[in-house]
């Protein structure tokens, strides 16, 4: 998993990402964004899947937002496909504002997996593209950008 530096200062939830030995960003460091990006190359070329969330944060109105281009980077370069997953109700179990859920996420929340995307013979901006279509494509209308891309 790739995960923003801040978790690992969140007890218990820390831990567990640092012994699982998950990839860290310092969202503000363009050094450790460097570094974070060849860690998951590294990965993606020994066989290991990684999850990303492309957004990077949650959203405040339950939204998609825009995605940040690590994941598809990482993916293009070394031309690993990317299944998409749309995850709806989570901001009804766990609004932004909370560090843990709040409630029980049975009939609230589910997971949509998608079809598998090839990242070869697509340049990251179309791959990018055809990753969120998916995942709006699994996604309630209150969920869906309001530009609708």
């Amino acid at each position: 998993m790739v995960a923003k530096n801040e978790l690992g200062k969140v007890p218990f939830i820390g831990k567990a990402i640092k012994v699982g030995g998950n990839v860290m960003v310092d969202r503000a460091s363009r050094k450790s964004q460097i570094q974070t990006l060849k860690a998951g190359m590294n990965w993606l070329k020994n066989g290991v899947n990684l999850c990303t969330f492309p957004e990077g944060t949650r959203s405040k109105t339950g939204r998609l937002m825009s995605f940040k281009r690590g994941a598809f980077t990482m993916a293009h370069k070394m031309g690993a496909p990317i299944v998409p997953l749309s995850i709806v109700g989570s901001a009804k179990v766990m609004p932004s504002h909370w560090l843990l859920p709040f409630r029980s996420s049975s009939k609230i929340a589910k997971v949509v997996v998608h079809e598998p995307i090839e990242s070869v013979g697509k340049t990251e901006q179309e791959l990018t593209e055809a990753v969120r279509k998916a995942i709006i494509s699994g996604l309630p209308e209150e969920q869906r950008p309001l530009d609708g891309k």
